[in-house]
């Protein structure tokens, strides 16, 4: 009976809590020499990319958020691809709100790829302090973990680690 009260329990702390999973996007490509303002991912992006799919295997996903950048959508894309996910866009103008309100949606898991300018501002608009207060130029392998548990109360809890090759 003790082990059934257990096993309750704990079905009932994974299904009332939310996972974010939060990165920058992968590294761009260099500057061809034109005033291009949405460059594409580089071949080591690529890379990173398909890590990040390979880090979120076995993770469920209810939903996928890329900003209006191809780098974004391109670092999102093979995740969304192995999930049979279609990936929202969203406006950078409104990263903040976007991880507001994933923050109050219960029971779900969601990747948010974001800037170097917006990653950190998401975290601390939903009340987090991570331990970077910006994420330098050459800085892609973050990843933010967002834990939200809805089990006696909402509490909230960042994990970093990072992901794919070592930025420099």
């Amino acid at each position: 009976m003790k082990l059934f009260f257990l096993l309750l329990i704990a079905a009932c702390l994974y299904s009332c809590s939310t996972t974010i999973y939060v990165v920058r996007h992968a590294e761009k490509a260099p500057s061809d020499g034109t005033m291009n303002s949405d460059p594409d991912i580089s071949n080591a992006g690529q890379q990173r990319a398909l890590a990040l799919r390979d880090t979120l295997h076995t993770k469920d996903l209810d939903n996928i958020f890329a900003s209006q950048f191809k780098r974004t959508l391109q670092t999102a894309q093979p995740t969304g691809t192995e999930k049979n996910i279609i990936i929202n866009r969203y406006n950078t103008t409104a990263s903040d709100s976007l991880i507001e309100a994933l923050s109050h949606k219960q029971s779900k898991k969601f990747l948010v790829v974001g800037h170097s300018n917006t990653t950190i501002s998401m975290l601390k608009k939903i009340g987090l302090n991570p331990s970077i207060q910006q994420i330098p130029e050459n800085d892609f392998d973050n990843l933010f973990i967002v834990r939200i548990s809805w089990f006696f109360g909402r509490s909230i809890r960042l994990t970093e680690t990072t992901y794919g090759a070592v930025s420099p």
